[in-house]
This record gives C-alpha cells, sequence and structure tokens, in this order.
C-alpha cells in the first residue's frame, strides 16, 4: 500500500514566530491521499520532533520495497544555515524546521538526502514542501511567512551560485516557492492554509483523471497568480509526465 508521511508544525516555542496553517495544510493532504487509498501517518506540532520526523522517514524507507510509492509531506517554518560539508555551491544548506528546532535545531538537506538514498531501487518518493527555501529541498505577508530565521545561518552568502535543486532531489519535490522567494499563507473562509496547499488542492479538484504533474503545476501556478511566490516541480524528468503520485 503506498504511504504518506504528513508533518506539520504551527507551534514554535520560544521563538515568536508561530503558524496558523500549516495543520491546517495536513489535513487537506491527508483528506486527498486517503481518498486515494494511501496509509497515512501524521506528526503534528510537539510530535514532530527533529528525532521523531527523522526516524519516521527512515523507518519509511526501509520498509519500503520495490515499486511501492512514498509520499513526504511538510507544512512549517523553512531556513537556512551554514554550509558546513563543503557541498553547497551558495554556501547554504536548506532545513526544514521541526518544532523542537530552537532547542534541538533544524533538520538539513544533506540529512534528508542521506535518508531518502536508503529507499530501494524502484521506490517512488514524492516530496510536497509547503515552507520556505522549499525549492532547493524557505513559508512567508509578516506573521505568516514561513521562514524562520536560525542562530547559526550565514551572515554572508558570498556569490550566489548554486547547483540546480533537481541534482539533490531524490524523486519529485513540489516545492511552495523559488529559491528567492517566500512561501506565504492564505485566509480562505475564516482558516489559514500555506498558498501552494491551497492552490494545489484547488488545482486538483480541476483536473481530469490521469493528469500528470507537468499539468498539474501548471495549474497550481495560474491559481496561485497574483500571489509573489512561483511552486516549483523538481526532480526526475520521467516523473514529471506520470499520473499525479502515480494515479490512483
Amino acid at each position: 500500500m503506498p504511504k504518506l508521511l504528513s508533518i506539520a508544525v504551527n507551534d514554535y516555542p520560544r521563538t515568536g514566530r508561530g503558524l496558523s496553517g500549516a495543520i491546517n495544510d495536513s489535513q487537506v493532504w491527508t483528506k486527498w491521499f486517503a481518498a486515494w487509498g494511501w496509509d497515512i501517518e501524521t506528526l503534528w506540532n510537539e510530535e514532530a520532533t527533529g528525532g521523531k520526523v527523522l526516524a519516521a522517514i527512515e523507518r519509511l524507507m526501509q520498509q519500503a520495497q520495490p515499486g511501492d510509492r512514498v509520499a513526504i509531506h511538510f507544512s512549517g517554518h523553512g531556513s537556512q544555515i551554514a554550509d558546513r560539508s563543503g557541498e553547497e555551491s551558495d554556501f547554504l544548506d536548506e532545513c526544514y524546521c521541526p518544532w523542537d528546532v530552537e532547542e534541538n535545531g533544524p533538520i538539513c538537506d544533506d540529512q534528508l538526502y542521506r535518508l531518502f538514498q536508503q529507499r530501494p531501487e524502484g521506490v517512488r518518493l514524492y516530496l510536497i514542501a509547503d515552507c520556505c527555501h522549499s525549492g532547493s529541498l524557505h513559508r512567508g505577508p509578516k506573521a505568516a511567512v514561513r521562514f524562520l530565521q536560525l542562530k547559526n545561518a550565514s551572515e554572508s552568502q558570498k556569490e550566489k551560485r548554486r547547483v540546480p535543486a533537481v541534482v539533490r532531489t531524490a524523486g519529485l519535490l513540489l516545492a511552495a516557492c523559488g529559491e528567492q522567494e517566500l512561501a506565504r499563507e492564505v485566509l480562505i473562509g475564516g482558516k489559514s492554509y500555506g498558498v501552494l496547499t491551497y492552490a494545489a488542492a484547488t488545482a486538483l479538484e480541476r483536473l481530469p483523471k490521469g493528469a500528470t504533474h507537468r499539468q498539474w503545476l501548471e495549474l497550481i501556478r495560474a491559481t496561485v497568480r497574483p500571489s509573489p511566490q512561483t511552486p516549483q516541480l523538481v526532480g526526475n524528468p520521467r516523473l514529471m509526465d506520470e499520473p499525479i503520485f502515480g494515479g490512483p
């Protein structure tokens, strides 16, 4: 059975930078995936510590079998910190901010990439990131911007010359925004959602059965306008022309 891990963080203790729409996002995604027959696991707020998130992802990768489909959704803050491995061309690591980020730090792209590499060959991996710096593996009008400045972020970024995110993506990533943009929240019917999540769900309702990821992205971008963020689809080009999440 295909599996979704949905991670959502509204509450960030001791940061003063809470969000309103991350768990609403997760409810949207879990509803869609459950309707498609996927097995669902959620980690919300205090459940979504860095340790628990990493353990859940590792378990998904290790339990997956060739031919399986696995999806990971994250809504919350994203950020950047100084790259210490020397692998990043812009000297910055992109990262997700778990619930305990102030105490134990973020989850960086290097950590995620190593976990994703544990999956067997033939496993389809889909990532949904409704946060800032999501196009490289960044959420955000001011209080509703999904970016959290971390203490060990680089003060000087030197010259920007990043390798495209597709190089680092082990599968297919639907990201909230471009690299120099902010991921934002939108208020719909009295509830907050990530702009990406709201646009993606609206587009899914309008697309015919069998529509591809590339067709989905085109409609998502049309739905997002005039919001100043541009959702991205990066990863394996072959997967872009397959039915969304592999079909029903």
